[in-house]
């Protein structure tokens, strides 16, 4: 009696799974407009390579980076790069002493990605709020095309 039981609770629960929707992931193109359109930023800023105090991942697309003087910068890829929410390491390589988009990179064990752009706030709150305020109106924007 138990094994029917069990049976019929994993294919409800499969079932039930494949209903589930996931999270849309903006495009880095979708978040590098947004993220204009939200800052009033070219998104042409550049980072002292010295000055990179540490990063963190927001997505496949978005690096958060702080540096020593607790400023703040969100960098936007080119391109998705999955192996970016995975490392713990990462090289930012610059031409010159300054990291820059749409001339620099990120270089991970997985790979190297191409920075699109980069935007400069004065705190990691401002940064993560913008961040935030991008992904909500990708997703607005989204809704009101499928809703035509």
């Amino acid at each position: 009696m138990k094994r029917p039981a069990l049976c019929t609770v994993l294919l409800l629960a499969a079932l039930l799974s494949g209903c589930v929707t996931t999270r849309y992931a903006p495009t880095p193109q979708e978040m590098d407009s947004a993220l204009k359109n939200i800052t009033g930023q070219n998104g042409k800023a550049c980072i002292r390579q010295r000055d990179i105090a540490g990063f963190g991942t927001l997505s496949d697309s978005v690096v958060s980076v702080s540096d020593k003087f607790r400023g703040h910068f969100l960098l936007v890829t080119r391109l998705r790069c999955p192996g970016l929410e995975t490392s713990r390491a990462a090289l930012f390589e610059g031409a010159f002493t300054e990291f820059c988009g749409r001339r620099d990179f990120v270089n991970t064990r997985e790979g190297r990605c191409p920075i699109q752009s980069i935007f400069e706030f004065d705190t990691r709150a401002e940064a993560l709020a913008a961040h935030d305020r991008a992904e909500e109106s990708i997703r607005l924007a989204r809704d009101a095309e499928s809703a035509q």
